[in-house]
């Protein structure tokens, strides 16, 4: 018999604390697949239906609450019609790196290019503000050191119609790329563009906003790192208000069903590159 995965772990004990009327943030991805998502959501809807209080169910997903991406959101209005959507993720998973030993992320599909592209995946989610309708990819195993894939190119079509890409590389070489990571999204609009690049100032690890013009002048913002710490004061703040029995509305960033569509997405890109690049249509919660 299949020992179970740490997610599937994971999703189990979050509905049974769910059952006993307790809130709880659990650590992402939502689940290992779409197949365990259905479940869960269909366990959670049934002890909400049953346990007094309206319990909780909220994913850490804290590029959801980075306020690079709380700001350029806004921004996105400026840019105008999205033309174009980029994003490119290269880093050096080697034996190094902390994670690298982390049994638990190697035991799903996927493997570090999951377990990682869910917060990439957010961050593209957060910032175009719609969703993801079809996927196509191809992917790679060059690592042997490394679960499968440990490369993933995708082209990506969002509801509005834009078109995009979306690249991880995890088993990069690059002197620049040792020990850290490079990552940037970069969206394309009739009157402007934003990209947000991981980075650091004066000392501080954050992300730099790039906000260029029509009139091609750029404008530069920094924000260090706070999503963590934002993510856990929300989820406070949601406990609190429900307590008071006054209909509050949970923050739909933390909400598993974000959480959910994040794997959907990236379930459907590495579906496709199992398929050698056929249009996998996004699964929709």
């Amino acid at each position: 018999m299949k020992e179970p995965c740490f997610q599937q772990i994971e999703v189990d004990i979050s509905l049974k604390l769910l059952k006993a009327g307790k809130h709880v943030l659990q650590e992402k991805p939502a689940a290992a697949s779409i197949s365990e998502i259905e479940k869960a959501l269909s366990g959670y809807n049934s002890i909400r239906a049953n346990v007094r209080g309206q319990p909780i169910w909220a994913v850490a997903e804290n590029y959801r609450f980075e306020p690079a991406f709380v700001q350029s959101k806004k921004l996105m209005a400026e840019i105008g019609d999205m033309m174009s959507v980029q994003v490119i993720v290269e880093g050096s998973m080697n034996s190094s790196n902390p994670y690298f030993s982390s049994s638990w992320r190697r035991n799903f599909t996927g493997g570090f290019i999951f377990d990682m592209g869910v917060h990439f995946i957010a961050g593209l989610r957060m910032l175009v503000g719609c969703e993801v309708v079809s996927a196509s990819a191809t992917t790679c195993h060059v690592d042997k050191t490394l679960p499968p894939p440990d490369i993933i190119s995708s082209n990506f079509q969002l509801e509005n119609g834009c078109s995009g890409v979306f690249v991880m590389v995890v088993s990069s070489r690059s002197p620049k790329a040792c020990g850290k990571l490079i990552i940037f999204w970069r969206v394309v609009g009739l009157k402007g563009t934003i990209q947000i690049e991981r980075g650091n100032q004066n000392g501080r690890q954050g992300y730099t906003v790039l906000y260029y013009t029509a009139d091609g002048q750029c404008k530069s913002f920094f924000y260090p790192f706070s999503g963590v710490t934002d993510e856990f004061k929300t989820f406070i703040h949601d406990i609190q208000e429900a307590k008071k029995g006054n209909g509050h509305e949970v923050e739909p960033r933390l909400s598993y069903i974000e959480g959910a569509r994040d794997v959907a997405l990236l379930e459907a890109m590495m579906e496709s590159g199992s398929k050698n690049g056929a249009l996998v249509h996004v699964k929709k919660f």
